[in-house]
């Protein structure tokens, strides 16, 4: 049998969700990547679907607003380990 694994130490936690978080906000930019793409290919066609775009301008709206929030909490974090670690 394995012993459990050691505890995390604050400042170990601490980077391993700064590091989450992280990978979390690159997702994020590539998802709103896609949504920038899909929204362009919608608005070259003919005749396009507003409601869709709509739709998908508000959704990269939340998206871009989640990812600021992110960063932000990302540098507090990101502080308190450069000033506590």
């Amino acid at each position: 049998m394995n012993p459990p694994p050691a505890p995390e130490s604050p400042c170990q936690m601490m980077k391993r969700l700064a590091t989450e978080l992280e990978k979390s906000i690159d997702k994020s930019k590539e998802r709103a990547k896609e949504f920038r793409n899909r929204i362009t290919e919608l608005e070259a066609q003919a005749n396009p679907d507003q409601a869709q775009i709509s739709a998908l301008k508000q959704t990269l709206e939340h998206l871009r607003k989640k990812i600021e929030d992110d960063r932000v909490t990302l540098s507090d974090l990101e502080s308190v380990i450069s000033e506590n670690c």
